[in-house]
């Protein structure tokens, strides 16, 4: 079997992140076992690779507040989860993105999996978000995946990760092009604090034509992910597949639904009105 494949010519690229529970040295009240995050990610990589789902990725989103680095615990529950899926869904896409900061880790756990793609949130410049200020990781992901001899896998770089604020901020285009172009990124995520921020953003730097896919990271629904794929090469979306979201208990565990992610993937279809 070919390997798979994240972008394909006339093909947008539909990511599903994959938030996994809280794990248990998380300390978070609504913490699951090893074996409870991998029964769960079967069953909804199951619901999405059946709706059309080609690509995904491991995110350990229930493991806040965030270590100020990433910890062995992430590192061992996003192998054993990635490792299962990987058994049970050799043609998908495979892709880790870790919320604590750093690039070796994500790529040592993405070429152990045998996944092809790696999110990195804060990639140049520098940020100031939860865990405190976070710099630049585009040279420590450069060599390392040399270093291990993993350059087929793809960095997926975002530029100004929603979710901090960046210091000595640059126009858009140029932290862009710091990206793309001075740090190699295979692909760069664009998120607005809205959609229609996240739109002028896409249009923005699609018009500088630096090379690289782009990729709507966030705010994707039924209704406007086909307004989405005339800026953006493909987008990332977890959200519009489960009916609870939110930082509660009940939406750190539910399970996205067949229903949503097939009504989304019928959404990709249509044209923008």
């Amino acid at each position: 079997m070919s390997s798979p494949v994240l972008f394909t010519p006339g093909r947008p690229a539909i990511i599903a992140a994959l938030h996994l529970p809280p794990s248990p040295a998380s300390r978070h009240p609504a913490a699951q076992s090893a074996q409870v995050a991998v029964d769960s990610a079967l069953r909804n990589t199951e619901r999405a690779v059946k709706a059309g789902i080609k690509a995904l990725y491991l995110q350990d989103l229930g493991d806040f507040p965030l270590a100020p680095h990433i910890e062995p615990h992430t590192i061992a529950n996003l192998a054993v989860v990635g490792a299962a899926l990987r058994r049970e869904f050799p043609q998908l896409a495979l892709g880790v993105c870790m919320l604590s900061h750093g690039a070796r880790e994500p790529l040592a756990v993405a070429q152990a999996i045998g996944a092809q793609f790696v999110r990195l949130k804060v990639y140049v410049g520098a940020m100031i978000k939860a865990e405190g200020m976070l710099e630049g990781c585009a040279y420590e992901a450069i060599h390392y995946r040399a270093q291990i001899g993993a350059e087929d896998i793809l960095i997926l770089a975002d530029v100004y990760d929603r979710t901090g604020e960046p210091l000595g901020r640059l126009p858009l285009v140029e932290e862009a092009r710091q990206a793309a172009v001075f740090g190699r990124a295979d692909g760069l995520i664009l998120t607005g604090k809205s959609f229609p921020e996240s739109l002028e953003m896409l249009n923005s730097v699609r018009a500088a034509n630096l090379g690289a896919p782009l990729l709507l990271g966030g705010g994707a629904s039924p209704d406007n992910v086909a307004q989405a794929l005339q800026f953006a090469d493909g987008v990332i979306v977890s959200s519009s597949f489960k009916s609870t979201n939110g930082w509660t208990k009940e939406a750190l565990l539910a399970e996205w639904e067949a229903d949503r992610i097939s009504a989304f993937m019928q959404a990709v279809k249509q044209p923008s009105k």
